[in-house]
């Protein structure tokens, strides 16, 4: 890693909730959206299956609690296969945002790892990644003394922030709910921003020493 990725994670170890505001300004904070990439694939003749890899990301929108209207093609069709009898599969992309369904008033943030990132994440588990285990569970709502998590990016490190503006970085999605503070009579754990000593990547944490890693401050308490 070069020195100015390193000295901008070392910036970044600091969570921009250290210094949260107001119960009062946090409300009238704009909240940024879910946004999902949800991908289709179909097969056959060309155009049937460009209309089956359309329709089946159509359904995976749905299946996620999105409205199709809330998504936007970002790529394809593509061909990614041609068959032996001549037919091809053809693969979609489409970035779905806004408040989706979710049946449920609590999802889990669990948190994956692949050599080169790790990242928290509460919607789905991603390609590449291994899961190392939950770091609680977060709001799917915004409940009294909280405050969204966001997923953000910087160079390809994934980080979480309570700033909707991911601290000047690439937002990624919204995540969830959690704590800004300790509750009384709700059982909860710390989250804390944490930072590799090898490699300077940015991971989060329920340990309060990191885990031996750079200690980077509390990021708010997530559901026991």
């Amino acid at each position: 890693m070069t020195a100015a990725v390193a000295a901008l994670a070392l910036a970044l170890v600091n969570p921009a909730s250290a210094a949260a505001p107001a119960p009062s300004e946090q409300v009238a904070a704009s909240v940024g959206p879910v946004q999902l990439y949800i991908g289709g694939l179909g097969s056959g003749p060309y155009n049937v299956a460009v209309q089956s890899a359309v329709g089946t990301a159509m359904d995976n929108a749905v299946s996620k609690g999105f409205d199709p209207a809330r998504c936007n093609l970002v790529k394809g069709p593509t061909v990614v296969n041609q068959l032996p009898n001549g037919y091809v599969q053809v693969a979609v992309e489409y970035l779905c945002a806004g408040d989706p369904y979710v049946p449920g008033p609590t999802f889990v943030l669990n948190r994956y790892h692949k050599s080169s990132d790790t990242q928290s994440n509460s919607w789905y588990h991603p390609n590449g990644y291994q899961l190392q285990g939950p770091l609680g569970s977060l709001y799917t709502y915004a409940a009294a003394g909280t405050t969204p998590l966001y997923l953000c990016q910087v160079r390809g490190d994934h980080f979480t922030s309570t700033d909707v503006a991911c601290e000047g970085q690439q937002y990624v999605t919204r995540l969830g709910w959690l704590y800004t503070t300790q509750p009384a009579g709700v059982a909860t754990v710390p989250l804390f921003r944490c930072l590799r000593n090898e490699n300077r990547q940015i991971f989060d944490s329920i340990q309060s020493n990191c885990e031996g890693q750079i200690h980077g401050g509390p990021l708010g308490y997530t559901l026991a």
